[in-house]
């Protein structure tokens, strides 16, 4: 079985591949878009001779980091026949993922597991969680009458003008907020091609925009796909606006974070809530993300071993002074009680801010002195991450 990225003639392969192993056909739009990030994306093949029965595609993407954007590999459309199953297929192209990506400069990746636990194994950890929402007609936020300023587009009934200011509103916030993704023109065409029927509503203040929503309407279900905003007044003027359509409407749907107090300030926040986890990340690259990273406040020389028996690269004792300059040292110079020891799924984690570090110190079941802890904690910025985009 021989492993390396797919050439152009056998592009056609990918699309039989992903067609068998997931559960809808791609046609039309969907499948162009599919087209296009196999040709925008570093896509791996498992060959049988020259057949692709195994495939994984590293999209180049980015996400921001507590403020820091780092290039990023969104993983995605991993399969292999079932007659290929149980045979490591899988194994090799995720190692050789992680080499790729290594070697691209995406310092992260992240992707949207089936299995948890299968992931885990490769050094990838759950990082966000979902907060999936349905607010029946009844439990429609009222937020007084007001008239907002309020423009109106579609995909269909496209404003060129409107869509730019949306598209560099949107990116302005996502290069600040922990979690957030710069879209570029190809991703904004992918979520066109896969949602086609999206309206868009932007809220303007003093002719700026403070925010904007995309959304669907179909079977009296009012979607929400995205909701941006800069503010707490533009947070109410797009709920405004979405419950002007109380009469054609029977609930509204959307997604949020768990650790946003969403519907704290509805009269009624006791609507349909689901918590789910369908997003992972993990630092490729140990010693280059820690070079961007944006430390607080270094009072004492930080150590910490990486275990990473994937990415044998990451496989150090490094150490962090006062002014975040990351060097690689010795094993036998720090003892064990003097420094963190971890794998790299939790360091992952700890890192974006999922966990903190006293939570990823149990779960790592390793004995750290407590001033070690201490230290850490003042180090790292504290802020929970949002990842909404998928693929």
């Amino acid at each position: 079985m021989d492993i390396h990225i797919v050439s152009p003639n056998d592009y056609g392969q990918i699309h039989r591949l992903r067609d068998y192993c997931f559960p809808n056909k791609y046609t039309g739009a969907r499948r162009e878009d599919f087209h296009y990030w196999i040709e925008q994306s570093t896509t791996l093949g498992a060959y049988d001779h020259n057949k692709v029965v195994g495939q994984l595609l590293i999209l180049p993407l980015n996400i921001t980091v507590h403020g820091v954007s780092y290039k990023m590999g969104g993983i995605g459309f991993v399969a292999t026949y079932p007659e290929y199953r149980q045979q490591g297929i899988i194994k090799r192209l995720m190692t050789e993922a992680l080499q790729k990506m290594r070697d691209n400069g995406q310092t992260i990746s992240v992707l949207a597991p089936f299995s948890v636990s299968f992931y885990r194994y490769f050094g990838w950890e759950l990082f966000f969680e979902k907060l999936h929402y349905t607010i029946p007609q009844t439990l429609f936020p009222s937020l007084g009458k007001q008239v907002d300023v309020m423009k109106r587009m579609s995909f269909e009934w496209l404003d060129p003008a409107l869509f730019q200011m949306i598209k560099d509103f949107h990116n302005a916030l996502a290069i600040v907020q922990h979690g957030g993704m710069v879209r570029d023109e190809g991703w904004w065409k992918r979520i066109e091609r896969r949602s086609p029927d999206s309206h868009f509503a932007v809220y303007f203040q003093d002719n700026n925009i403070e925010g904007y929503i995309r959304y669907t309407i179909q079977d009296g279900i009012f979607t929400i796909q995205d909701f941006v905003v800069a503010n707490h007044l533009a947070e109410q003027a797009m709920w405004r606006y979405v419950t002007s359509h109380a009469a054609s409407v029977s609930s509204i749907t959307g997604v949020t974070s768990n650790h946003y107090p969403f519907g704290f300030y509805f009269k009624e926040p006791q609507f349909k809530r689901e918590v789910k986890q369908d997003v992972m990340i993990r630092v490729v690259d140990v010693f280059a993300f820690m070079q961007q990273y944006p430390w607080k406040d270094i009072q004492e020389t930080l150590t910490i071993r990486i275990e990473d028996p994937f990415c044998l690269w990451n496989e150090h004792v490094y150490q962090i002074n006062k002014n975040g300059q990351v060097s690689i040292i010795e094993t036998n110079s720090v003892s064990d009680k003097h420094m963190l020891t971890l794998p790299i799924n939790l360091f992952s984690a700890m890192m974006v801010g999922y966990l903190s570090v006293k939570e990823t110190v149990v779960y790592a079941n390793q004995p750290t002195a407590e001033k070690i802890i201490e230290q850490w904690q003042r180090a790292l910025p504290t802020e929970k991450p949002a990842f909404y985009e998928y693929f």
